[in-house]
């Protein structure tokens, strides 16, 4: 009898570890894109971040005024 609860416990949790594997390899990184100026954005780098980038940062040609993210 303990064997069988055994067996179905290894097979449950061998199920579960497949099922997590499957959906994490489906995520796909967010694409650099600009958020907006950074006088809109107080902190360019945290709002970034919180948009699931890794950084951002304040770019332009001759003042850097617009906040990009990249992953």
């Amino acid at each position: 009898m303990s064997c069988k609860i055994g067996f179905m416990s290894f097979v449950v949790i061998t199920s579960i570890v497949i099922l997590f594997l499957l959906v994490s390899a489906g995520k796909v990184e967010a694409e650099p894109q600009c958020i907006g100026t950074c006088e809109m954005l107080f902190d360019c780098n945290t709002a970034c971040i919180k948009m699931g980038y890794l950084f951002g940062q304040c770019v332009g040609w001759k003042s850097p005024n617009i906040c990009c993210c990249n992953h």
